[in-house]
């Protein structure tokens, strides 16, 4: 075997054993981040707290990227995660301890909750630029899109079983759970356990991958005040500000829909489950689809279509009370089925525009700088929301669902406005089969039309005056 078949088979198994990794690491957002609000609410959360809750680790955690490229001059790639990513797996166990400080009646179990979140978020964010730059060095960018929509499949496969898994053990613990028994803080123990689990697993297969050389050049080196002093004039800040504006408005709404099905709707887990795992059985099935659209078309050319899609669902949520009974239920299954299908192209492309634009030696900088956005993003977002639905501004509708109007016309005015300011960077086809993914051709021409008539309407607006 010559030297570039070994290499080249080093890489491929690498490959394999990150599409492993995927499945491990979705299971511990399965068993585990997807429940860690369901696991406040149990702890009396308010709105208020969930708010926190988000938007915290999201403003804290990124800041530890900023520390990344230093680790990254004296140690390898691997060492940073792999030490990283240990102590994030063990930070689940005081997770799970905080159960025991709300039963004993002691104050702060949920200011606990948010502390030990915002460590685990903080570790797994101080691991990510290393595997950004890590992975990035293991795909070529031709088929990129391709390799990732098979690992994102591959993840959201094991994400939805993992969210049914834990639905299922969660419900079977509230049946015969109490004010005094607490049994079903015996069912987040054992889920959280599963995700340390997985998480630990995760890391096994990401330190079996082949780690190209790599040497910290000084003059690859960029600040963040530079980065931010310079998004007018580049074409990855302008995307990174987009990225950011979308998880801004975003924010507004998301984190409180977990509160709004459990507290304003009374879902059993059961139901709260089967609703989350609609929006993972969309991205699994659409994801590869989404990446070889992104390969042929580009990643900006998907971020352009999905963004039309992705503000539909915050109109949809608020319909549920028009919708007669028991129907209502499989509505809500079907506004968050579009969801998983437009969120899953949409952060592919977004997630694979970073591996387009930056160079391996300043592609860790650029995703750090980016997630320090988001999470700026994340925290104006939560606030907002968490404001709006304490005052409780129109009583017509429900407080959440109030906010989910505002985040569907926050999003619509970011896209118009900043989308088409993005370049793609890669050599792109003209045309794409729309057959082969027509659900968003459905979804695409009717913001087209919607599109349209605010325009006209606008246009008859301006004459009539």
């Amino acid at each position: 075997m010559t030297e570039k078949e070994d290499l080249s088979k080093k890489i491929e198994d690498s490959k394999k054993f990150s599409i492993k990794d995927s499945v491990s690491v979705n299971a511990t957002v399965g068993f585990g981040d997807n429940y860690i609000s369901a696991y406040a609410i149990e702890l009396n959360a308010t709105p208020h707290h969930i708010g926190l809750l988000t938007s915290i680790p999201n403003l804290i955690a990124p800041l530890a990227q900023l520390f990344t490229s230093r680790f990254m001059k004296k140690y390898s790639r691997k060492k940073i995660f792999s030490v990283s990513i240990l102590i994030q797996s063990l930070i689940w166990i005081p997770i799970i301890l905080t159960a025991m400080i709300f039963l004993n009646q002691e104050k702060y179990a949920i200011e606990f909750l948010i502390l030990f979140y915002t460590i685990y978020a903080f570790l797994g964010n101080f691991a990510s630029p290393a595997w950004v730059s890590w992975i990035g060095d293991l795909t070529e960018q031709k088929d990129s899109g391709k390799f990732f929509g098979k690992r994102n499949k591959f993840g959201g496969i094991s994400a939805l079983i993992s969210l049914i898994i834990a639905g299922l053990l969660l419900d079977i613990f509230r049946k015969y759970s109490s004010q005094k028994t607490h049994l079903i803080f015996i069912g987040f123990f054992i889920i959280f356990l599963i995700a340390m689990i997985a998480r630990l697993i995760s890391r096994h297969f990401v330190l079996k991958q082949y780690e190209p050389e790599f040497k910290f050049k000084n003059e690859s080196y960029f600040s963040l005040k530079d980065f931010i002093k310079n998004i007018p004039n580049s074409n990855y800040g302008k995307f990174s500000l987009y990225i950011a504006l979308i998880v801004l408005t975003s924010n507004i709404a998301g984190p409180y829909y977990s509160l709004y099905m459990l507290r304003d709707l009374n879902f059993s887990y059961m139901q709260y489950m089967i609703v989350s795992v609609s929006g993972a059985v969309a991205s699994f099935i659409f994801v590869v689809k989404w990446g070889k659209f992104a390969d042929e078309l580009g990643n900006i050319k998907l971020l352009k279509i999905t963004s039309m899609m992705i503000p539909l669902i915050c109109f949809l949520w608020p319909l549920y009370i028009f919708i007669p009974s028991p129907f209502n239920f499989y509505f809500i299954l079907f506004a968050n089925f579009i969801s998983g299908f437009a969120w899953a192209g949409f952060n592919l492309a977004a997630g694979n525009f970073v591996f387009d634009v930056a160079t391996p030696q300043k592609r860790g900088l650029c995703s750090a700088y980016s997630s320090i956005m988001n999470g700026v993003g994340v925290v104006i977002g939560t606030t907002i929301g968490a404001i709006l639905i304490s005052k409780n501004l129109f009583n017509l509708i429900n407080s959440i669902m109030f906010v989910s109007i505002i985040s569907g016309i926050a999003r619509y005015l970011i896209s118009f406005m900043m989308i088409n300011k993005i370049k793609e960077v890669r050599e792109t086809k003209e045309k794409y089969h729309w057959k082969k993914i027509p659900l968003a051709y459905e979804v695409f021409n009717a913001n087209i039309y919607l599109k349209k008539g605010i325009d006209l309407f606008v246009k008859r607006k301006i004459t009539s005056h």
